[in-house]
């Protein structure tokens, strides 16, 4: 009877072992397949690429036939020929992004999250010369191009685990851009923005993410084990070179058609994860399960190009009309490995094509001419549609802005509404999930002619 006894308790130990060691095991498969998708660009801003300053957003972005202020070696860098006189300018930014997350399949995941950040936009200097009657301009600029800012909390419930999800990232792609533009002709001019995407001058190039996730097992509606996982991801030190090259040509003093291509590129940065997994179970002792690992990476980024028209009407009022193009299927990522991955949907390059991304923009800008100053008024929409694992998801947006001049000082301010409903994808892996995304940037631009 006794060593029927000790054989019974020694069957329950093992049973128990198992059950823990079953649970324990499914535990840290759930949160390794639970965790953002390594190689995945998550992108606060539109990931298109577009051009600084307040005024071109302003005017909805519509500026590649307008480009006559230092943003142009943003935007056209031929239309750097129309300026005068030396300046010095630099152009402050504030954003703000919501997203409403909704699910049906994960009801409990829904919600808003809402992320901001604020920082210097763009910052240049200015100076025009003559050689052979044939007026020319040399610029030195720095552009912030890419946003990473991201704040997501959300829970998700799933085969008797409670999750609570908080991920945050924060980051920017940032570039030293001298640019130089030449008038061909009286009506032609070209020109060239030479962007140096470098982590070595005063600023960092790049992104990190940390994602903690808590997570509770119950057995029978009862708590059976407690998991908490961090993982910090950090993409760093990101390097390269890219051009672009555009046009300027006025037709005639009605119309001036610009256009410009921004070449592609491939960018090297450095790639670290550190994954730690903290397990504790009545009875067991916590167990603790830290991977960490480093690689080099390469981030190949799509060419991009577009055509623009301006139509003056007058001294006064300028229509303007954009349309821009991303090929977003040549964007890969390759890893320490050799393995590519498509970073919009972290799935591998052969197995997920990303449709091109077209921009449409129109804008328009009238000046009230006083007797010492000039005020602007300007509008535009837009139609902005992120590339998507599928077809792209439609972004839509408005904007307004206004200005003052005063002797040789000239201010100009911009704010941007930028939407898409039902769109995001999911970023935790969330089968049914969308988000409608509303982002606010506002822009001031200071400018002094000297």
């Amino acid at each position: 009877m006794h060593i029927h006894l000790n054989r019974t308790i020694s069957y329950l130990h093992l049973i128990d072992f198992t059950v823990v060691f079953f649970i324990i095991f499914s535990l840290l498969c759930y949160q390794v397949k639970a965790q953002p998708a390594p190689p995945k660009v998550i992108s606060a801003s539109s990931p298109n690429p577009v051009g600084s300053g307040a005024r071109a957003v302003g005017m909805g972005g519509a500026f590649i036939a307008v480009a006559d202020d230092a943003t142009a070696a943003s935007w056209n860098p031929a239309g750097l020929t129309q300026l005068m006189k030396p300046e010095i300018s630099f152009a402050l930014s504030y954003f703000r992004r919501r997203d409403d997350f909704s699910s049906d399949q994960h009801p409990e995941a829904s919600g808003p999250e809402k992320s901001l950040s604020k920082d210097l936009n763009y910052l240049s200097f200015v100076y025009p010369f003559e050689i052979f009657e044939r007026n020319m301009v040399f610029s030195l600029n720095y552009q912030r191009l890419f946003e990473f800012d991201r704040n997501i909390r959300t829970q998700v419930t799933s085969r008797g685990i409670d999750q609570k999800i908080n991920f945050r990232q924060s980051g920017k792609l940032s570039a030293f851009s001298p640019a130089y533009a030449i008038e061909v002709t009286p009506d032609f001019s070209l020109g060239f923005t030479f962007n140096i995407w470098t982590d070595n001058l005063f600023w960092s190039n790049g992104w990190e993410s940390d994602t903690i996730t808590h997570a509770k097992s119950y057995i029978g509606g009862i708590l059976n084990s407690m998991n908490k996982v961090v993982d910090r991801d950090r993409y760093y030190g990101f390097s390269g070179f890219n051009m672009h090259i555009g046009f300027l040509w006025d037709i005639n003093s009605f119309v001036t058609i610009g256009g410009v291509v921004k070449t592609p590129f491939t960018g090297e940065m450095q790639h670290e994860r550190v994954v730690k997994n903290m397990i504790s179970f009545p009875g067991v002792p916590l167990i603790t399960r830290r991977n960490r690992f480093d690689e080099d990476v390469d981030l190949e980024m799509p060419l991009s190009y577009g055509l623009g028209v301006a139509l003056r009407f007058s001294d006064r009022f300028t229509l303007s009309l954009d349309v821009f193009r991303t090929e977003w299927d040549h964007f890969k990522m390759e890893d320490g490995m050799g393995r590519r991955t498509n970073p919009i949907t972290g799935k591998p390059s052969h197995e997920s094509f990303t449709k091109e991304t077209h921009q449409v923009r129109l804008g328009a800008e009238y000046f009230f001419i006083l007797t010492k100053t000039v005020v602007p008024i300007r509008w535009g929409i837009f139609y902005d549609p992120e590339p998507s694992e599928k077809n792209p998801e439609d972004f839509w947006g408005v904007a307004l802005g206004t200005g003052i001049s005063i002797g040789d000082l000239i201010f100009d301010c911009a704010y941007q509404f930028r939407y898409g409903d039902d769109v995001e994808g999911d970023i935790f892996d969330l089968p049914a999930t969308s988000a409608d995304v509303m982002q606010h940037l506002l822009l001031v631009s200071f400018i002094y002619h000297f």
